[in-house]
């Protein structure tokens, strides 16, 4: 099952910060769809990811869409 966070519409640090609380309230490798149209978590994210040992399985953007599934740490 992918839990899937929505946050179309806000701008950075929100998406980071919101990613960050939903990855470590999960189980270890449970899966996590973040779903925003702020360019900047294709830099943000991947940062934070490393930062918490999170693991991104997927980095995906159309019509500035950015859709990026991580791993729970």
């Amino acid at each position: 099952m992918v839990k899937v966070l929505n946050l179309l519409g806000y701008v950075c640090p929100i998406p980071v910060f919101e990613t960050r609380k939903e990855l470590l309230k999960m189980e270890t490798g449970e899966k996590l769809k973040l779903i925003c149209d702020d360019s900047d978590v294709q830099y943000d994210i991947p940062k934070l990811a490393n930062r918490i040992s999170s693991e991104i399985i997927n980095i995906n953007e159309e019509d500035g869409i950015w859709e990026i599934t991580l791993l729970a740490p």
